[in-house]
């Protein structure tokens, strides 16, 4: 039992160690260019298994974001013709949406559409230049932001975990008890957890780096609204005013309408109860003993 304490306790020392190292090696990394990280057991970093992009000292890692506005005569073939160039040198279309635009009497929007490509980095800036061939580039602007140190010191700390890992695995081949079997499966389902974790995170981050990311925002040309002179330019105005009249008559009947509705329940009720007295108080009044009328015979 106290040489699996003792073989744990030296592994998470080892791990502890090969972060220290990655973070020193971090501070380090413009004077010592060309050279391997290293990892907490001595191995190089370059050499870890399990990642297909290696990072090394000296060879920047950078994401790179970019923004370009193009004003274009159709957004939707456009946006058609950008996914097809994308498809071209190895990217991918993530996102597109289009809008038709509106144009009313009251209301006009010019169409448009919007896409997020991700594109090779080495193909970032000849997609940007071929932005032109659709219409007229407006905005463009990049951002880029250096991931070197953040990846290095990922290396490290998966290398040593990768290790750490490997000597959990011999003690387990080797647990002389159910005890310590026990006890060197949880450490090894904690070591992988984590190493599960940053292998997840420096593969985002190596996708990150080899694919940038092209925000493109595609909107019509606003041609000048031609009016009319004379008798047609009159007429149209005219026409103009009537819709605009009758649209806002509609709605104030539509506004109007519903308290009309409700007041004229209690009016026609009112009504009715005036009529009524009316016809009472008209009515003449009917003699309590009525005058004998006269014979005429006698």
């Amino acid at each position: 039992m106290r040489r699996i304490h003792g073989v744990i306790a030296a592994a998470t020392l080892a791990l502890l160690a090969a972060c220290s190292a990655g973070t020193s090696t971090n501070d380090s990394a413009g004077s010592e260019a060309g050279q391997p990280e290293m990892a907490g057991d001595g191995a190089s970093v370059a050499d870890s298994p399990g990642r297909d992009t290696d990072t090394e000292i000296g060879e920047r890692q950078v994401i790179t974001t970019a923004y370009a506005t193009v004003v274009v005569d159709d957004p939707e073939t456009a946006a058609t013709d950008l996914a097809t160039l994308t498809s071209a040198v190895g990217g991918h279309v993530q996102s597109r949406s289009i809008y038709q635009g509106e144009n009313t009497y009251e209301y006009r929007s010019l169409p448009s559409a919007s896409m997020t490509l991700r594109v090779p980095a080495d193909e970032l800036e000849g997609m940007l230049a071929d932005l032109a061939d659709l219409g007229d580039v407006r905005d463009v602007s990049q951002d880029s932001e250096d991931v070197t140190r953040t990846l290095v010191d990922l290396d490290a700390r998966i290398s040593a975990l990768e290790t750490s890992t490997a000597r959990l695995e011999e003690i387990m081949a080797g647990a002389e008890t159910s005890a310590d079997l026990i006890e060197a499966e949880a450490a090894l389902s904690e070591r992988q957890a984590e190493l599960e974790s940053l292998l997840s995170q420096r593969e985002h981050l190596a996708d990150q780096v080899a694919m940038s990311t092209l925000h493109v925002q595609l909107t019509a040309e606003d041609l000048p609204e031609v009016t009319a002179d004379g008798f047609l330019g009159g007429l149209q105005t005219g026409w103009q005013a009537l819709v605009s009249f009758v649209s806002t008559l509609v709605v104030a009947l539509g506004v109007l309408l519903p308290w009309l509705v409700v007041l004229a329940i209690p009016a026609a009720i009112i009504a009715v109860i005036v009529r009524r007295r009316r016809r009472k108080s008209g009515s003449p009044a009917t003699p309590n003993n009525p005058e004998p009328v006269p014979n005429e015979s006698a």
